[in-house]
C-alpha cells in the first residue's frame, strides 16, 4: 500500500519495489510500526541514542528514512553529525522493552527526528 503514489523504494537511484506497509524496498527497510493514515502506509522506524549523558528514543518514518538519508547509514552519519552516539535501531519489541527497562527516564529531546537540536543552537 505504502504512501499515496509510491511504487518504488524511496532511495534515489533505488527501483525495488515496495509492498505491505513500507515505503522502501526489502533491501532498505528496516523493522518498525505499521502506520495508516489517510490511505497512505509507512512504518516508523525507531531508534536509542545518547547526547551529553543521556539516553533517548528517536522515530522516523520509512519514506523519511529513505528519502532523506539514502537508509540507515546516511541516517546514522546525519545523527553523528548532530553529536549523537551509541546510535541503535531497535528491531523488535523485546529489544524496545529492554531498552526502555535500560533508559528509564528518557532524554527530554525523545521523540520524532529533529532537523535541528537545541544543542545545535548554540
Amino acid at each position: 500500500m505504502s504512501m499515496k503514489g509510491i511504487s518504488e523504494c524511496c532511495v534515489r537511484g533505488c527501483s525495488g519495489s515496495v509492498e505491505d506497509y513500507y515505503n522502501l524496498c526489502v533491501n532498505h527497510r528496516l523493522p518498525g510500526v505499521k502506520v495508516a493514515h489517510s490511505g497512505s502506509t509507512m512504518v516508523i522506524t525507531m531508534w536509542t541514542a545518547e547526547h551529553g549523558g543521556e539516553t533517548g528514543f528517536i522515530l522516523l518514518n520509512d519514506y523519511a528514512l529513505g528519502d532523506l538519508f539514502g537508509g540507515r547509514n546516511g541516517f546514522m552519519a546525519r545523527l553523528a553529525q548532530q553529536g549523537f552516539i551509541r546510535v541503535r535501531n531497535i528491531v523488535s519489541p523485546e529489544q524496545l522493552d529492554r531498552e526502555k527497562a535500560r533508559v528509564g527516564l528518557a532524554a527530554t529531546w525523545s521523540g520524532p527526528w529533529l532537523t535541528v537540536y537545541p544543542w545545535e543552537l548554540d
